[in-house]
C-alpha cells in the first residue's frame, strides 16, 4: 500500500481522478506539498471519506447550506456550529465545549487561507446522527453521477428540500429507524429471506471479511449482540441527507467521518507514557481488559446481550462450551491439520484477565443485578498503565468508538479489536497486521486467545503485530496526520457547498484533461 502511494503532484492528481471521476478541489496542490513536507504516507487512501461525501454531490449547494443551518438549529445543542468567514479562525457558538479547542487548533492560518466561507455541523455525541432512507440516498447518488451542464438546481419546494428535524429515540430499541438506509432486498429489511450463516465468518467463526462483517444491512443478527444497535443510551437521528461530522458510525449511518478530537486531545496531552510500558518479553502472556459496562442503556431484559457484558459472563462461566483447534501431526509427507475439538472456557481461563469495573448507564435494578452477577466492586478500577503489563490488550466498543484504541496501538502490546463501527482510519489500519480482529459474536475469541498465548507460532505472531502497531501508529496516526486529513476533508467540503462547485478544481492538476466517469 505504501509503495503504491503517489510521489508527485501529477501522479496524485491522476490517481484522484481515476478513483473519484473528477479533478481534485482547489488548493489540492498546497495540501499535497504540505503532506509531503510532513512525511504523510498515505496521500491516496481516502476512499472511506469520499464515499460518504459522494451522495451530497446529488444535492444542490444552496439546499445543503440551508440543511446544515437547520440541522444545527434543530439539534437542541448536540451539534456544534463552526463557521469559516473570510479566512478568520472559526468560532463555535459553544466554544467552551471540549471538542471546540481541538478543532479550532486544526484551523491554522495556512489551512484557513485555502478555505471558502462555510458552516460546519459537528456532532458532539458518541452516537452518529444521519440515516438517509434508501430511496433518497439512491436518487442522490444517481444525480451525483449523472453528467449535466451547469450547477444542480435547488429543490423547487424549499420547505421540503431544506427541512431537517431530529427524532429523539434514546433509551429504546432504535433498530427500525436505523434500517431505513438499507436496500429493501437486504436481509435486515426483507423478512422473507431465510437467515444464513454469515459469509464473513469461517466455519470456526474467524473473520474472513472484516468490512462485510460490520454490514448491518446484511447481518441483522448484529442487532441482538451490540448495545448501540439494540438500546443506545442516547440517540437523536435525522433522516435528511445533511453533512454532519461524526467520530464513528455503524454501516447504516450516513454521517461524514473525521479524525476524532478525543484521539487528538489524548495525543496532545501525551496520554501514553513509554516509560510506564515494558518490552514484549517482559509482559505477562495474557489477554487483558477492564472497563465499565457502557455501550447502551442496560435493563434487566437486555444487559446480558451487550458486547462487554457478554464477554465477561462467558469468561466467568468455567463450564461454558467452546470450540478450540488441535494441531495434529500427519504421516510423513502430509501437512499437519488443525482439528476442531470441544472444550470449555476453563481451557483459557489462565490466559485472560477480563472484568467489568463499574455498572453505569443502567436502570437501578439492572445496575444492582450486574454488580452482583459480574462481581463488580466499588472503586476497584485499574490504573491506566495496568494494561501495559499484558502482551495482549482487548479493545471493545462503548457508546461509540473506544477512546483507548490509539493509546493501545502506540503501546508495546498487541491489540485485539472487536468493533462494529467505521472510523476515518479504516483505510489505513490492516487487520492481522496492525491489530487482531474479533467477531462481534465472540465465536472466534477462545481459539484466538489459546493460539496467541499457548502456541509458539501464535506468540511469535502476537509479538510481530505489537511491533507493527507500535511503529505504524507513529507514522500514520500522529497529530499532524489528523490535521492533514481534516484539511483534505475541508477542501472537499468547501467545494461541495459552493454554487460553482462543478467549475472548481485544482489549477495545478487540470492539465487540460477531462475526468473519467466516476466509479465509487
Amino acid at each position: 500500500m505504501v509503495e503504491k502511494q503517489s510521489q508527485t503532484l501529477d501522479a496524485s492528481c491522476a490517481e484522484y481522478q481515476r478513483r473519484y471521476g473528477r479533478q481534485p478541489p482547489p488548493h489540492f496542490d498546497k495540501w499535497f506539498r504540505t503532506a509531503q513536507d510532513h512525511e504523510f504516507l498515505l496521500t491516496d487512501e481516502f476512499d472511506t471519506m469520499m464515499a460518504a461525501i459522494e451522495p451530497l454531490w446529488g444535492v444542490a449547494p444552496s439546499d445543503i447550506r440551508a440543511r446544515v443551518d437547520n440541522a444545527i438549529s434543530a439539534s437542541q445543542g448536540s451539534i456544534l456550529r463552526f463557521q469559516v468567514v473570510e479566512g478568520d479562525i472559526p468560532a463555535s457558538i459553544r466554544s467552551a465545549h471540549w471538542m471546540a479547542s481541538t478543532i479550532s487548533y486544526w484551523f491554522d492560518p495556512k489551512i484557513l487561507e485555502t478555505l471558502r466561507d462555510m458552516t460546519l455541523a459537528i456532532n458532539t455525541m458518541d452516537e452518529p446522527k444521519v440515516v438517509v432512507p434508501h430511496d433518497i440516498l439512491s436518487h442522490a447518488l444517481e444525480a451525483a453521477r449523472r453528467p449535466r451542464q451547469g450547477t444542480l438546481l435547488p429543490g423547487k419546494n424549499s420547505d421540503l428540500a431544506q427541512h431537517v428535524d431530529f427524532l429523539d429515540i434514546s433509551k429504546q430499541d432504535t433498530w427500525d429507524a436505523m434500517l431505513l438506509s438499507c436496500s429493501p432486498d437486504t436481509p435486515a429489511r426483507d423478512f422473507y429471506q431465510e437467515a444464513t450463516r454469515s459469509p464473513a465468518l469461517t466455519e470456526m467463526g474467524f473473520l474472513s471479511n472484516l468490512t462485510l462483517s460490520k454490514d448491518v444491512c446484511q447481518f441483522p443478527e448484529l442487532h441482538n449482540i451490540h448495545a448501540g444497535l439494540r438500546h443506545p443510551s442516547s440517540m437523536s437521528m435525522t433522516h435528511a441527507l445533511v453533512p454532519i461530522f461524526s467520530q464513528a458510525k455503524a454501516s447504516c449511518f450516513n454521517d461524514l467521518l473525521y479524525p476524532s478530537p478525543f484521539y487528538a486531545a489524548k495525543l496532545q496531552t501525551g496520554e501514553y507514557h513509554e516509560k510506564e510500558d515494558m518490552d514484549w518479553e517482559q509482559k505477562e502472556n495474557v489477554v487483558y481488559w477492564t472497563g465499565s459496562n457502557t455501550g447502551g442503556l442496560s435493563t434487566n431484559e437486555n444487559w446480558r446481550s451487550f458486547q462487554r457484558q457478554r464477554l465477561a459472563l462467558m469468561l466467568m462461566d468455567k463450564d461454558h462450551p467452546i470450540t478450540l483447534l488441535n494441531h495434529t501431526q500427519q504421516q510423513s509427507g502430509q501437512n499437519s491439520l488443525w482439528v476442531p475439538i470441544n472444550s470449555t472456557i476453563a481451557a483459557i481461563s489462565n490466559s485472560t484477565h477480563v472484568r467489568i469495573s463499574a455498572a453505569i448507564q443502567c436502570e437501578d435494578s439492572a445496575c444492582r443485578e450486574q454488580e452482583k452477577e459480574l462481581d463488580i466492586k466499588a472503586d476497584e478500577r485499574d490504573a491506566l498503565a495496568a494494561s501495559y503489563k499484558a502482551q495482549y490488550n482487548l479493545d471493545l466498543d462503548g457508546n461509540g468508538l473506544s477512546g483507548r484504541f490509539y493509546r493501545l496501538l502506540r503501546s508495546k502490546s498487541a491489540v485485539l479489536k472487536q468493533t462494529l463501527y467505521q472510523e476515518w482510519h479504516d483505510d489505513w489500519l490492516i487487520p492481522w497486521v496492525h491489530y487482531i480482529p474479533l467477531s462481534m459474536d465472540l465465536g472466534d475469541f477462545p481459539e484466538i486467545v489459546r493460539y496467541l498465548t499457548q502456541e509458539r507460532e501464535g506468540q511469535t505472531l502476537g509479538g510481530k503485530v505489537a511491533q507493527n502497531s507500535y511503529e505504524w501508529s507513529r507514522k500514520v496516526l500522529r497529530g499532524e496526520d489528523m490535521q492533514l486529513v481534516w484539511w483534505r476533508l475541508m477542501l472537499e467540503y468547501g467545494r461541495l457547498l459552493s454554487d460553482d462547485r462543478d467549475q472548481l478544481s485544482c489549477k495545478k492538476c487540470t492539465n487540460g484533461h477531462e475526468p473519467e466517469p466516476k466509479n465509487i
